[in-house]
């Protein structure tokens, strides 16, 4: 039985014909008719050639897409073949089996890639589904995949524990690094009618939204502001509620209340907006109507209390998952470093000081670092939902998510909402490296990198 899977799946000094005969059909089904047209009840078939390169169903055209998705499938696909055929040849085994799993992961992606786009194609689209052969593709380009794994596998290139991590290096690179393509977006003023990728390219225009409005400097302020007070307010109050929480006698009553404090982290903001709204609202409210006698505060039309109000509320949601990162932080720390603070004569509060806010010092770094990263970003919900979306508020309540929504709803205009969304990454980055560098120059141990 070994002798016959090490003639089908051959790992070394030899062809691999499996994954030769996968590349073949790929290139073939990927020449097949595989999307479907429904124009005026009448349904036809394109073949790809002729689909990349335009024509016209009954006065429907089909417009030409982004050539490089062709080319990069094809490229993917021919060297997938060229691999396994000179495979014998190749003395670096694990070079080769990772070029082959890459020529995979481009055959899925790319098929995936023109699946998300494929409706901005055609023109008087109705009922648009994909056909079968580009799907035969996409299950292709995953066996390719596992099979560049296997061969990495026999060969001892990788080991069980690195298949353990794959599952969340593969979330990473669909969630965080493939949505990086999409960053061209910012750059282009798109129309539908014509597809996302023959749209006009327009520059730096879409940034210039985010500062020709007179709210640019009250939406950047309202930001930045919002966020060092979380950060500073938010990090105090957990290591402050971690601290208490590690000294407690009862191991059942601190599995309490980190339960407890840990909750509001799990509720919705949409949920916590109506909270909010049966404590401050006017017509019912708990606090307004116990304020009643002194006078009635309709704070939903009043700005000044609302700073207060959106950080109380942002601690107190969050005060949880930061509280129980300084508590496991706090556990670690060496106790005979305690019992030698107390012969020394050091008390509760004086240990606190000398012994756990030292210790908790790179922890709070690197939370730190991480905040000032998302600086120029803020909770929409906190900004939107809690203050149900009062005009009468946006002095103190507009951000530039929160700024950026309120334009797109009216506008519709996603290249705008992308070039937001670059801007705020780019500072974000730019400030994680010089916090980090700030660091590095005064404490090197405690830096990120």
């Amino acid at each position: 039985m070994n002798n016959i899977r090490k003639k089908l799946l051959p790992t070394e000094g030899k062809p691999l014909l499996d994954i030769a005969i996968l590349g073949i059909i790929a290139a073939v089904m990927f020449l097949f008719p595989f999307v479907q047209y429904n124009y005026k009840k009448e349904i036809y078939s394109i073949a790809g050639t002729v689909f990349f390169t335009g024509t016209k169903v009954k006065g429907g055209t089909v417009a030409v897409p982004f050539t490089m998705i062709v080319v990069l499938t094809f490229i993917a696909i021919i060297a997938a073949i060229v691999i396994a055929v000179i495979f014998p040849v190749l003395k670096n085994i694990k070079v080769a089996s990772y070029l082959l799993a890459f020529t995979g992961i481009l055959m899925v992606g790319t098929v995936l890639f023109f699946k998300m786009q494929s409706k901005f194609f055609l023109k008087e689209l109705k009922n648009f589904t994909m056909g079968y052969a580009i799907w035969v593709v996409a299950v292709i380009g995953f066996l390719i995949v596992i099979r560049a794994l296997y061969t990495l596998y026999q060969n001892k290139k990788i080991s069980v524990l690195d298949f353990m991590i794959m599952p969340g290096c593969l979330y990473l690179l669909v969630n965080n690094y493939m949505p990086l393509l999409g960053i061209f977006i910012a750059f282009k003023k798109i129309d539908y009618s014509v597809g996302i990728w023959n749209s006009d390219w327009v520059g730096f225009s879409n940034f210039k939204y985010l500062f020709a409005s007179s709210d640019a400097w009250l939406m950047t302020r309202n930001t930045i502001l919002y966020n060092v007070a979380f950060i500073v307010i938010g990090n105090v109050a957990a290591i402050f509620v971690a601290i208490l929480l590690n000294d407690l006698v009862f191991s059942r009553l601190k599995k309490f209340y980190q339960t407890a404090i840990l909750l509001p982290q799990l509720i919705s903001i949409i949920i916590i907006s109506y909270v909010v709204y049966a404590f401050l609202s006017n017509e019912a409210g708990l606090i307004t109507r116990a304020l009643a006698e002194s006078g009635t505060i309709n704070f939903y039309q009043e700005p000044f209390y609302w700073p207060f109000i959106l950080i109380f509320i942002n601690v107190w949601k969050g005060l949880g998952y930061s509280t129980i990162i300084y508590l496991s932080s706090i556990v670690g720390i060496d106790r005979s470093l305690y019992e030698a603070a107390a012969i020394d004569g050091c008390n509760k509060i004086n240990q606190i000081f000398k012994v756990t806010l030292p210790s908790l010092k790179p922890t709070i770094i690197t939370l730190v670092i991480l905040s000032v990263g998302r600086i120029f970003f803020s909770d929409f919900g906190l900004f939107y939902q809690v203050p149900m979306n009062s005009g009468a508020l946006f002095s103190v309540t507009q951000t530039i998510d929160t700024y950026v929504y309120r334009s797109l709803l009216q506008l519709n205009n996603i290249s705008m909402s992308s070039a937001a969304s670059v801007y705020q990454s780019i500072v974000g980055f730019v400030l994680v490296m010089a916090t980090n560098a700030i660091v590095r120059k005064v404490d090197k141990e405690n830096a990120m990198f």
